[in-house]
């Protein structure tokens, strides 16, 4: 039976990859403040003891596990990248899980193993120290962690989605023994996760279709990146990464060519391509707005990526 307690919980992709693995378990406790991810992690899994606002949990009980996919926000390019930073960004959450920690040292009940995931910038030359210090800071507090970029399309999920994850475990634990999984074929691809009939309102309007059109033709004169570009449904092989404002139109999204209609991606096609089932997105919809179900997808992680790493942690713990 492994404890768990799980830190910027979201919709759980972590107690789900648990729960794909047969693995025994107990979720001692999330910490999570988004009510509607609240609203979708309990119609999924029944409810659940919540820490709250990770500032104000003055210490967690003990569980073998903690894991922590802290906010990317001030890390990412798509963002302002303010940076790590105590007390002042939402990535600077990380140094509360730092202060828990020093408080299960204090008393004794550290975890035997961390899991964090984030976006590979974070790894990347403009945060790397800030990284470093991260991994120096477990070093002193007696683990050993391995980290590595992986990509969903490598552990079954056709998304270029790659994020950094990271690894520790006590070093009195043969932590130096864990390694990251091989990647695995893909079997499926991106076109066997779309909808057969979506809703009418996921398609383009016209205005809409001609806008991003032109103004794609633009942005390619002036050499920017972003690219309105259509596939069609037969050619679908691996999805653009999505994220958490999917359900607005964004040029670089992924948009579908339905015969002669341009639609953007359903909220169950982005569960399921984060390892979902369709069961566990109808439970979440029962409780939330599409708005909310697109955000709580792009902010998860992808569940096969989880189960393969927890499948090489479990045989050496």
């Amino acid at each position: 039976m492994i404890k768990v307690n799980e830190l910027f919980a979201g919709i759980g992709a972590f107690r789900k990859a648990l729960i794909n693995l047969d693995i025994p378990h107990e979720i001692v406790g999330i910490s999570e403040i988004d009510k509607f991810a609240i609203q979708s992690y309990e119609a999924m899994y029944g409810p659940t003891r919540n820490y709250g606002d990770i500032t104000k949990v003055a210490r967690l009980d003990y569980a073998d596990l903690w894991t922590y996919g802290f906010p990317c926000q001030d890390v990412s390019t798509m963002g302002k990248m303010k940076g790590i930073v105590k007390g002042k960004t939402r990535s600077g959450l990380l140094y509360e899980v730092e202060r828990l920690l020093e408080v299960a040292q204090s008393e004794g009940t550290l975890p035997r193993c961390l899991i964090l995931e984030n976006i590979k910038n974070l790894v990347q030359r403009r945060f790397a120290k800030d990284f470093e210090r991260w991994i120096d800071k477990l070093s002193e507090l007696g683990y050993e962690t391995k980290w590595k970029v992986l990509k969903a399309s490598d552990y079954g999920i056709p998304q270029k989605r790659e994020r950094v994850y990271a690894v520790s475990i006590r070093k009195k634990l043969n932590g130096g023994y864990f390694r990251f999984p091989d990647p695995i074929p893909l079997q499926i691809k991106f076109r066997d996760l779309l909808e057969q009939n979506p809703d009418e309102k996921y398609f383009l309007k016209q205005e809409t279709f001609e806008y991003l059109k032109s103004h794609s033709e633009e942005c390619k004169r002036k050499g920017y990146g972003f690219r309105f570009s259509p596939v069609a449904r037969d050619e679908c092989e691996i999805a653009k990464t999505i994220t958490t404002e999917i359900g607005k139109i964004r040029m670089d999204d992924n948009f579908i060519q339905e015969s002669d209609k341009v639609r953007k991606l359903t909220p169950k096609e982005c569960f399921r391509l984060m390892g979902f089932t369709d069961d566990d997105f109808h439970k979440a919809q029962a409780v939330c707005s599409d708005t909310q179900l697109y955000k709580q997808a792009g902010n998860s992680i992808v569940v096969n990526v989880l189960e393969e790493i927890l499948k090489k942690l479990v045989r050496i713990n």
